[in-house]
């Protein structure tokens, strides 16, 4: 019964209205005009003010990234405000931006989630999802010559991967080492002081913070990285050298031939089996044999030597890869050039030295190659057929 005399009553007041309306028709024209006038002029400052880093700082929570930005190098001419950087292309990414971000942390600060007070130890911090869109805005911009020292650096950073736990990949970013360049990260300054001290951290860490310390560090050793065959399939720095790194320095950044061999096989079983790895024996007395693996030699002989040298600290046979493949690169073309072999066989020592007299079979071949116009040909065209081991003591071929 009552809800009956209220249906009642609220159709009567709509009735009321209707009629009102009715009667002043003019008036109500003239109003509606107003309200739409205002909401189109209002909704649209508020829509500029929306996408200002005004409004983003508006809250307390973005006190923090608000004041790094403004004091930062990317508040520029080129970038006016956060969504700059923080939203994506057309509409797909405004609303991304507005309704998964804008509403999520909205919610949040609704919530008071997000106390900057010294108790709360809880900082606002950017959505997985909304990395790549960051790291799309940064190319956007870093694409032009203008804006990038190394255009190429660019290109290699967009093919490198990173492993993840289920053996899959995921694509590496500008943000896996550019943290902390325009919002602060602990992390970031805290490496950036350690390199620019060139003091090495002793401890256990992670890929990321070997990303994030080297950028500053040794800036050049990770753009190799990028380039190298490793960054494309995903290995880590942490895969080599492992994750303690008071054994890193204590290593000197060096990695074995038998840490290479768990995943280059074939090539490892190959060179173990060679002179540059066996060594020569140099000295023999009363059951104690000296080789080139073992003995002490002034730091110029172990420019050659190191590709079987032991290590003090390895309980192993030794060796380096790092002779004949550049550290970081390892482009397998760069390990074929014949300035490779020439820096220890033709620039090193003399008892090291080919004979490329006239007369001896070096110089007769080069001679005979020069005259074919075949002079590009590399040491492993006769001594690796052609470069398909790594085993440069067998094989060695007189024939064209």
């Amino acid at each position: 019964m009552e809800c009956g005399r209220m249906k009642d009553k609220v159709i009567n007041i709509v009735k009321s209205i209707l009629g009102l309306i009715k009667r002043h028709k003019k008036l109500f024209g003239v109003l509606f005009i107003v309200f739409v006038a205002v909401a189109l002029i209002g909704g649209r400052k508020f829509w500029h003010y929306a996408e200002s880093s005004e409004f983003c700082g508006s809250c307390h929570e973005m006190d923090v990234h608000y004041d790094s930005f403004m004091s930062s190098k990317h508040h520029n001419e080129h970038v006016h405000s956060c969504h700059t950087c923080h939203v994506g292309p057309g509409l797909k990414g405004f609303l991304h931006a507005k309704l998964s971000d804008g509403a999520h942390d909205s919610f949040e600060h609704m919530k008071k989630t997000y106390l900057t007070s010294t108790n709360s130890g809880l900082f606002i911090d950017i959505a997985e999802d909304s990395i790549p869109i960051i790291n799309g805005n940064c190319l956007n911009c870093h694409i032009n010559e203008e804006y990038t020292k190394d255009k190429t650096h660019l290109e290699c950073v967009s093919q490198s991967k990173r492993k993840i736990e289920d053996g899959n990949f995921k694509d590496f970013f500008c943000t896996d080492c550019h943290i902390g360049v325009v919002h602060p990260s602990w992390s970031a300054d805290v490496y950036k002081a350690y390199a620019e001290k060139k003091i090495p951290p002793f401890g256990i860490f992670t890929e990321d913070d070997c990303y994030a310390c080297h950028r500053h560090a040794t800036p050049e050793v990770v753009k190799e990285w990028t380039k190298s065959p490793h960054a494309k399939q995903g290995v880590s720095c942490l895969e080599c050298h492992g994750d303690d790194h008071g054994q890193i320095v204590e290593r000197k950044g060096m990695v074995l031939p038998s840490k290479c061999g768990e995943c280059h096989v074939t090539m490892y079983t190959d060179f173990a089996q060679s002179r540059h790895y066996t060594g020569r024996i140099v000295a023999e007395f009363d059951g104690f044999i000296s080789s080139t693996k073992n003995a002490t030699m002034r730091k110029d002989c172990e420019e050659c030597h190191m590709l079987g040298l032991s290590q003090t600290w390895d309980s192993g046979p030794g060796g380096s890869c790092e002779g004949c493949h550049p550290k970081h690169l390892f482009e397998r073309t760069k390990a074929a050039e014949a300035k490779v072999c020439e820096k220890c066989h033709i620039g090193g020592p003399p008892h090291a030295q080919l004979d490329m007299s006239v007369k001896s079979v070096h110089g007769k071949l080069y001679g005979r190659w020069e005259e074919e116009g075949k002079i590009k040909l590399r040491c492993q065209s006769c001594h690796s057929d052609p470069y398909s081991h790594h085993n440069f003591n067998r094989n060695v071929s007189l024939s064209d």
